[in-house]
């Protein structure tokens, strides 16, 4: 369904028709906390394991400003806070800028963008760390090698030198590092993403590889997040129904992201809110 003002109610509400729950329909109880917006399908890199949120790659996006400002609006009144801008690459769309400073002046809404970091010199004058929280790279190794070999694309130090920006203009700062078995999780990567991090004061997520990506990448690359790194000596609990745990290495707080198969066992409430496609269409988290 492409939303609108009138019918968003109307969407909001069918989604529990399914399990007919009439009490968590009353507007008080209903409560979409966040909100994750795909600007674009669009991408200037070709990182094979990527799913695109779900959409097709090289799909435009052809949802305005005005349509996001007025979503969010609707929004507001079921408990919206956050809100994450992503793509395909955000930093592809073309009117961020005016978006970022109306979305700022809706009271009581965080802003977070999640980026490939390539394009952060480029649009550095769009962006200002008074009207985002913070931002998200995509930095999967510190490899030069590796990194074309993921990307398709020569850009490392594009991202780093986007990076080193972002830290001297005060942005709050995390580093999203998607394990890759064979590629990444030896001792040795580990440990130099770590250091990088907490050299710099970023934060780290160390990101499980989902099952929405072709089979034979998946079967080929997907490494569990708690076995390799407990083999790097960080200790987790294992036993440990979350999808998330948390640790702090030398005052730098980590994460580490298991895939979510249950939405009713998502961390305080971590897929609990909806996704909002480039052509307006409004989803669940999953990606089909």
């Amino acid at each position: 369904m492409r939303l609108t003002i009138k019918n968003m109610k109307q969407y909001l509400f069918k989604a529990f028709d399914d399990i007919g729950d009439e009490y968590r329909r009353n507007r008080f109880e209903f409560k979409v906390p966040s909100l994750r917006v795909s600007l674009t399908g669009d991408c200037n890199e070709n990182c094979f394991y990527c799913h695109n949120e779900g959409i097709p790659k090289k799909s435009s996006s052809i949802i305005s400003t005005g349509d996001i400002i007025n979503i969010i609006y609707a929004l507001r009144g079921y408990g919206l806070k956050k809100i994450k801008f992503t793509g395909g690459e955000p930093l592809l769309f073309a009117d961020l800028k005016n978006l970022l400073y109306k979305v700022k002046h809706i009271s009581d809404i965080s802003i977070f963008i999640t980026t490939n970091g390539t394009l952060i010199k480029k649009r550095i004058k769009d962006l200002s760390p008074n009207i985002i929280k913070k931002i998200s790279v995509s930095l999967d190794t510190l490899d030069a090698g590796i990194y074309k070999f993921i990307t398709g694309k020569n850009m490392l130090e594009d991202v780093l030198a986007g990076i080193n920006i972002l830290k001297k203009d005060g942005y709050g700062v995390e580093i999203d590092n998607l394990l890759l078995k064979g590629l990444n999780t030896n001792k040795k990567c580990l440990k130099r993403i770590m250091d990088y991090c907490t050299g710099n004061g970023f934060d780290l997520q160390f990101i499980e590889l989902s099952d929405k990506i072709s089979a034979p990448y998946y079967l080929k690359y997907h490494a569990d997040p708690i076995r390799i790194l407990q083999k790097a000596g960080l200790n987790f609990d294992p036993e440990r129904p979350n999808d998330r745990q948390f640790f702090r290495v030398n005052g730098v707080k980590m994460t580490v992201c298991r895939s979510i198969k249950d939405l009713n066992e998502s961390s305080n409430g971590r897929c609990g809110g909806l996704r909002l496609l480039p052509n307006g269409f409004l989803k669940d988290f999953f990606y089909e």
